[in-house]
């Protein structure tokens, strides 16, 4: 579940929600407008990430670690990662991976637009891993 605050504004005396609303500096005339341009496009990315072939289902942190932690010890040459969600981050689809011997995990913004990570927009995610596998070394990337 994600909370969204939405701001009201002219709204006349009387009226039971302002004329127009904002979310962050997005401006919506309606709550229909609000569905249609920010919910559901929000939906679309998550659902598309939970389709990649590297999301997988964990209940914690440890969780995502473990598994993680096998596939290294599977192959100690390859850079392990995954996408997941976690309910105490709502909004945000987490990117967890091992290139040495740390877990590291990043946070990737859901908006309408696309996967927000790194500064950049990413759609679909498979870009957004595509763009990963390719600067996750870099570094520029480790400094960020």
């Amino acid at each position: 579940m994600v909370h969204i605050n939405i701001n009201e504004h002219e709204k006349p005396i009387g009226a039971s929600i302002g004329s127009k609303l904002t979310i962050n500096d997005e401006i919506f005339e309606n709550l229909q407008e609000i569905i249609d341009r920010y919910i559901m496009p929000c939906n679309r990315h998550v659902r598309e990430a939970c389709n990649n072939p590297k999301f997988i289902v964990c209940e914690s942190t440890e969780d995502l670690e473990r598994i993680l932690r096998e596939e290294k010890n599977n192959d100690g040459s390859r850079i392990p990662y995954r996408l997941t969600i976690f309910p105490n981050y709502p909004q945000h689809i987490v990117l967890g991976y091992i290139p040495k011997a740390n877990m590291i995990k990043e946070y990737i913004k859901v908006k309408p637009r696309g996967l927000y990570f790194h500064d950049k927009y990413h759609s679909p995610s498979i870009n957004l891993i595509n763009w990963f596998k390719h600067n996750c070394v870099s570094k520029e990337y480790v400094r960020y």
